[in-house]
């Protein structure tokens, strides 16, 4: 995969199944949850792991995430500042929140991260066919976690219809910005956190 950067080590392929992508970018690490798949990626350095809790803490991660995972990983992976990048394939409705939706994993994921769009896939590439286009995204990490900043946005996202004023008041800071919050853009994080201090 040319979005895989070699020089970051070691690399981790999360959710290696069969091994269709494991054979061509050839993982430090491969890790899966189903046993199943041990016969397809006996030849790899396999570990039996749940994803959102991941047994290595640095390198970069390569993955094609289940949707109903997708949240809970990045709660935990963000956390772990030694993995430097992460290329994953999401869901394109996933990827377009990221970007677009005023919530509390949008705007941490913003904090955290340069975050790149790259090639779109449609369900065609898949088997089983899903009903929905996928997006290969590159998630460099910028800022390591903040545990505080984590804090305020969490508390701050829960009031999305409010102005940033109240919302902040809400949450125990100030703020003067009369903006409601849903009017931050995820990319606009900084504004947003600068405007409570």
């Amino acid at each position: 995969m040319s979005y895989v950067d070699n020089g970051i080590r070691p690399i981790l392929e999360i959710g290696c199944g069969k091994g269709n992508i494991t054979r061509f970018l050839e993982p430090d690490i491969c890790i899966e949850l189903d046993d199943k798949m041990i016969e397809y990626l006996k030849n790899f350095n396999l570990v039996i792991a749940d994803a959102r809790y991941l047994p290595v803490l640095r390198g970069q991660l390569v993955s094609s995430l289940p949707y109903q995972i997708t949240s809970d990983f990045f709660k935990e992976v963000i956390k772990l500042n030694n993995i430097r990048k992460l290329t994953l394939i999401l869901q394109k409705d996933f990827v377009d929140k990221i970007f677009n939706d005023s919530t509390y994993i949008s705007f941490l994921l913003n904090y955290i991260y340069n975050i790149q769009i790259k090639d779109i896939i449609p369900p065609s590439c898949f088997s089983p066919r899903p009903k929905v286009y996928s997006i290969i995204t590159i998630f460099n990490r910028i800022r390591e976690y903040d545990k505080e900043v984590d804090s305020i946005l969490s508390c701050i996202s829960r009031y999305r219809n409010k102005t940033l004023r109240k919302a902040s008041k809400l949450c125990g800071f100030s703020s003067n910005n009369d903006l409601k919050v849903r009017e931050f853009k995820p990319w606009q994080v900084l504004e947003l956190l600068n405007s409570v201090g």
